[in-house]
């Protein structure tokens, strides 16, 4: 474990190269955050490295900056010529293509003075392949990817490493989950065994360990103190499942959050929970892997340049979203990995600004919040939303199974006596269909029995629950809210009643704005 001093007060203290130090300054990084500070000297070195800091902790300067730093020595050694070709120096790999977008725009701002510029490219999958194909072959000095993309690339000759000098894997507790795995230790087959390597995580799980001692040479492991529990105030709002969209309806309307991050866990309820927000007038979008990488893109765009105020995402957004001064995130639905709850808060109370956590969790949620408290070794408390208040009796949880279709007493009939259907034979010399009853009955040619059905079914009525079942009537609730009848209740009316009934309830202190009083 490393026992480096505290971070040096200027990035000159690491002799980086002038047109580094010039990048730096223009970007407005006046010193080293703790991470930097130990991980720069040792990368510099060549040691390989394995770092756990926090999202938001400045842990992509942390590897890019010696990154650029060892391409400027290589170019002195081996020519300007050196990033023409395929000559890739080095491999960075990212879980998600958000993330690679914005790796490869820290390279680009970091190595904006670097003279030629830095060649750096991104591939991942949602784009055609052939155009990433040639970008390649168009010379790139770093390769920022995602392991399935790569893969393709690397199955199509499109991308050697025979030059590949420093390997670096972003989110390592996220690429050796079961998504990708065997991705990436097919792709580390394809790398030369003499590389430095460098591992960065927010989370360090026991599944890590093995691919450490596999790849990793001797690693000097760097392990920064997670400052989230200073910097994010958090807080557990109970509710009822019902009642959830319009609590967090009610909670945007009530504080006065510039930009929130809202985690939805499923692409369904993603798109089920914009709908409804939408429909409260909230400014919202969606991001998830089904939409389209373009819709994406321009999605993170508006929500990056404060032109979104509500941005509702899956996990998917949880790794490399970074937004300057994100005032709230709010767990719509708790995630499925314990692991992953530090990814979703990390976006806010970054680079040393404070933020909010609320998480909203229902009757059926709180033994896997639970869980998730027992792995972070935090416990947080219970808090109500005035007007809001959950059941004393926990509901049952909500039914997976789909609904059984119901059918009408003559149709059901109808179905039996389909059952006995009449079998049909062709008499020889004829083209035409003949059926005979399986009961005593007379020949009856196939115009006939069209011509009996046709009648049946004319005469037929369809029961009255029928009609319903084969086209429901559309709701005028929000498409999550679970009420049992009526509209869904909203923030006014709900705190009307709650007004009503004499409730003097003490507000969550993550309200900055009191309700209207009557």
């Amino acid at each position: 474990m490393s026992n480096q001093p505290d971070a040096p007060h200027s990035f000159a203290r690491f002799e980086l190269h002038p047109c580094l130090l010039d990048a730096i300054n223009a970007q407005g990084f006046d010193r080293p955050m703790p991470i930097q500070g130990r991980a720069i000297p040792k990368i510099i070195e060549g040691r390989d490295v394995l770092a756990s800091a926090e999202t938001g902790s400045g842990k992509t300067a942390a590897y890019v900056l010696p990154l650029l730093q060892s391409l400027l020595e290589q170019r002195l050694e081996e020519g300007v010529n050196a990033a023409k070709g395929h000559h890739i120096r080095a491999l960075i790999l990212v879980p998600t293509r958000e993330l690679a977008l914005q790796v490869s725009e820290v390279v680009g701002e970091l190595g904006s003075k670097m003279r030629p510029a830095v060649r750096c490219t991104s591939v991942y999958g949602g784009v055609d392949v052939n155009v990433q194909a040639s970008a390649l072959a168009h010379g790139v000095e770093v390769l920022v990817a995602t392991p399935a993309r790569l893969l393709s690339l690397i199955n199509a000759k499109a991308v050697v490493f025979n030059k590949l000098r420093t390997l670096v894997l972003d989110e390592v507790d996220r690429l050796i989950s079961s998504d990708f795995q065997d991705e990436v230790e097919t792709i580390l087959k394809h790398l030369p065994n003499k590389r430095q390597n460098l591992f960065f995580t927010a989370t360090f799980p026991d599944s890590i360990r093995d691919l450490v001692r596999k790849v990793l040479n001797n690693p000097e492991v760097i392990d920064i103190p997670l400052a989230s529990k200073i910097l994010i105030d958090q807080h557990v709002a109970t509710v009822n499942l019902r009642d959830k969209v319009a609590a967090l309806g009610y909670l945007l309307k009530e504080n006065d959050w510039h930009q929130v991050l809202v985690f939805a866990t499923t692409k369904k309820s993603c798109d089920e929970l914009v709908k409804a927000l939408k429909s409260l007038d909230v400014d919202v979008l969606g991001l998830h892997g089904n939409i389209p990488t373009d819709q994406r893109e321009e999605a993170l765009a508006l929500f990056k340049r404060g032109k979104l105020r509500v941005l509702v995402a899956t996990d998917i957004a949880a790794r490399g979203l970074d937004i300057g001064q994100l005032d709230c995130v709010i767990n719509f639905e708790l995630p499925r990995q314990a692991n992953d709850y530090q990814h979703r808060i990390g976006r806010t109370g970054r680079a040393g600004k404070t933020g909010q956590a609320i998480n909203l969790v229902a009757h059926h949620e709180l033994a896997h919040f639970e869980a998730i408290e027992k792995y972070n070794q935090e416990r947080y408390p219970r808090e109500v939303i005035p007007g809001f208040e959950p059941d004393e009796i926990a509901p049952p949880p909500p039914s997976r199974r789909k609904p059984k279709k119901v059918v009408g007493k003559k149709r059901k009939a109808k179905q039996k006596a389909s059952l006995k259907k009449q079998r049909t034979k062709k008499p020889f010399g004829s083209g035409e269909g003949i059926s005979k009853s399986e009961s005593s009955g007379p020949y009856k040619t196939t115009a006939q029995r069209n011509a009996e059905k046709a009648d049946a079914e004319t005469s037929y009525k369809e029961p009255k629950g029928a009609a319903f079942y084969g086209n429901p009537v559309a709701s005028k609730k929000p498409s999550l809210y679970k009420g049992s009848s009526g509209d869904a209740p909203t923030a006014d009316s709900k705190r009307q009643s709650s007004e009503k009934d004499g409730d003097s309830d003490p507000k969550p202190s993550f309200y900055k704005k009191a309700p209207d009083s009557e």
